[in-house]
């Protein structure tokens, strides 16, 4: 029986403009077109341009290249291809693959002395760091957070998404004539794929309780929004007071537009008030 092997590539090359993302690349020893997945590497990757890096800072290195597609010069279509090298302390394996509609690369490597196999991971584009203002293209609210001097949703600025407990600054909206049955959402839309797991929001108490105290955070997926967690806000905030909370989903969640539904509210007055406000990802 084979060990699973794992190698950890956690030191990367600094460079502008490059795609950070961890990826488990599982491979076998028999060339048969049926990847096994007898071991797996687990490698931090940068995606600069075309070009793909990674390293441990000891022995291991890895380097190669994903091509552009439909560029007529190079013969490329619709799928890109992939190939790299991957040196462990001189053990060379050559890695050649292809990707397809659920973005999962396969292919086959080749080793010295005659070894080969299959094998597959997945890797797209998706930025690791958190995204800024600069990266929110749309900002969408429910009927119920406009129409009125207390049904209002901030424009988006130059401070949304800023990690601030001010709340003159960043994503806010409220509904003061109340918006019952829940849920009341807003969505935001991002220039591309970030990965995110970790989350700030708040809300604000005017005298008859919390402003918000359930919610959820739903992706879009496939053409539909994906529940993603159910969260509850447990701060106990004073009259006048806005505050807010740090959360952290299941499982990372790698997209491009992200909806937030207020499902409770301890503030009945006017049928039921929401506050949502300081949006941040972490």
């Amino acid at each position: 029986m084979k060990l699973s092997k794992r190698i950890v590539l956690a030191s990367l090359f600094a460079a502008p403009y490059a795609f950070a993302q961890n990826v488990v690349i599982n491979f076998d020893d028999s060339l048969d077109g049926v990847n096994h997945a007898t071991n797996s590497i687990s490698v931090n990757l940068i995606q600069q341009g075309n070009m793909l890096i990674g390293n441990d800072g000891q022995y291991v290195t890895l380097s190669g290249e994903v091509e552009e597609t439909n560029n007529a010069f190079y013969g490329s279509g619709l799928e890109p291809r992939v190939h790299f090298k991957l040196n462990d302390n001189g053990n060379v394996k050559w890695f050649t693959g292809t990707r397809n509609a659920s973005n999962v690369w396969t292919g086959t490597w080749y080793g010295s002395n005659g070894s080969k196999g299959d094998f597959g991971f997945e890797y797209s584009d998706a930025l690791t760091t958190p995204p800024g203002c600069s990266d929110v293209v749309r900002l969408d609210s429910d009927p119920v957070f406009s129409g009125g001097e207390f049904d209002y949703t901030r424009p988006l600025d130059e401070t949304c998404l800023m990690d601030t407990d001010d709340a003159t600054k960043g994503i806010y909206m409220m509904s003061d004539k109340g918006g019952l049955p829940f849920p009341m959402s807003f969505s935001i839309e991002l220039k591309r794929n970030f990965t995110i797991q970790s989350f700030k929001l708040g809300t604000y108490n005017n005298g008859q309780g919390n402003r918000l105290t359930t919610f959820t955070l739903e992706a879009w997926e496939n053409g539909a929004w994906v529940k993603k967690g159910d969260f509850e806000f447990t701060s106990s905030i004073p009259s006048k007071g806005f505050v807010r909370e740090l959360y952290r989903l299941p499982e990372a969640v790698t997209t491009s537009k992200i909806r937030i539904s207020a499902t409770g509210t301890a503030d009945y007055y006017n049928a039921g008030r929401v506050l949502m406000y300081g949006l941040s990802f972490h």
